[in-house]
């Protein structure tokens, strides 16, 4: 059994090494089990098993005779481990939802102090003025909030809250989807506060606007 343990991490650690000698790159096919095996001189139970855990990890993806590849799916993986978190009670929806709230208000801080440009402006504007037929609710909710993560164009914080955003959406597309018109409205005007703060450099209005939206979507999903 050492043995194994041993092998399979000799191939976690060639592809490292293959990473950061940048022979592999995001979506680059990587050399055939066999090969691997061979040139590492350890058997392919061992090679396999190394390379489904790399799989598991969002490093890899195996397609189906065609052979396996780097990817970065790395953010989705993390959301497995957060769902599984919350089953084993180790953390709780609330704490998400916390959790959610502050990293929102870092993002919006991040986002006024960086150079946004117009474009991107006016594509948030466009997601929030749009007329209804074009975006329901529930996608102009995700929208605008995934815009503001993006803005920030920093790939770590993004890879995260993509995590944290596939678990939580969840939550808020039934919150949205059973919200009365009074509740869509202010969720409507909340949206529009923030984005407003945001161009105004205003982050006090910012964050009682972000608290203020996440009291009601906080409120639906725990004391129904």
């Amino acid at each position: 059994m050492a043995k194994q343990n041993h092998e399979y991490e000799k191939v976690i650690d060639y592809i490292r090494n293959q990473i950061e000698a940048e022979n592999l790159t995001i979506n680059s096919k990587l050399p055939t089990e066999r090969a691997i095996a061979e040139e590492l001189s350890i058997s392919r139970n061992s090679t396999r098993e190394a390379l489904r855990i790399l799989e598991h990890m969002g490093i890899l993806k195996s397609i189906h005779g065609s052979g396996n590849y780097l990817t970065d799916n790395i953010s989705m993986q993390m959301s497995e481990m957060l769902r599984y978190m919350i089953l084993l009670k180790s953390i709780s929806k609330l704490d998400i939802c916390h959790f959610r709230r502050d990293m929102e208000k870092t993002v919006c801080r991040v986002v006024m102090k960086s150079e946004i440009s117009e474009d991107e402006l006016n594509k948030i504007s466009d997601i929030l003025n749009s007329e209804s037929d074009k975006y329901d609710e529930v996608e102009r909710d995700r929208l605008f909030h995934y815009s503001l993560i993006y803005a920030t164009n920093n790939k770590l914080w993004i890879c995260f809250m993509e995590a944290i955003m596939d678990i939580y959406r969840e939550w808020i597309d039934e919150v949205l989807s059973n919200a009365d018109s009074d509740t869509k409205k202010l969720l409507k005007e909340v949206h529009n506060s923030i984005f407003s703060s945001i161009k105004e450099r205003d982050m006090a209005k910012c964050e009682a606007s972000i608290d203020k939206h996440y009291d009601i979507i906080e409120r639906e999903l725990f004391m129904r």
